[in-house]
C-alpha cells in the first residue's frame, strides 16, 4: 500500500525493480495499491510498470479482494487432477 509515499527518487526506483525481480524470480507477484498520481507518473518513467510481476490497484480493499481470490482458483487448478485421482478417473 503506497497511500503514505507522495515521491519517490531514482534510488528507490531502482530498489522497487530489484525487488521485483527477485520476488519474479521466485514465483511471487509484487502489487502495489493506492499509488499516488505523482508516484504512478515516476513509475511509469521508470518503467517499473513494463516489468511488474503484479498489477497496480486503486484500493487496498480491491487488491486483497482480487488476488485472493485469484490465488484461491489457482489453488483450486492445483488440487483438481488430485481429485480426479482420488475418483479414480485418472
Amino acid at each position: 500500500m503506497c497511500s503514505a509515499v507522495n515521491a519517490i527518487d531514482a534510488s528507490a526506483l531502482e530498489s522497487l525493480e530489484m525487488i521485483n525481480r527477485r520476488l519474479a524470480d521466485a514465483g511471487v507477484c509484487l502489487h502495489l495499491s493506492e499509488v499516488k498520481g505523482p508516484v504512478m507518473d515516476a513509475l511509469e518513467r521508470s518503467h517499473l510498470l513494463d516489468g511488474l510481476s503484479g498489477k497496480v490497484w486503486l484500493s487496498q480493499h480491491e487488491a486483497f479482494t482480487k488476488v485472493i481470490a485469484l490465488a484461491d482458483r489457482e489453488q483450486e487448478s492445483l488440487a483438481a487432477p488430485d481429485l480426479w485421482a482420488a475418483r479414480g478417473a485418472i
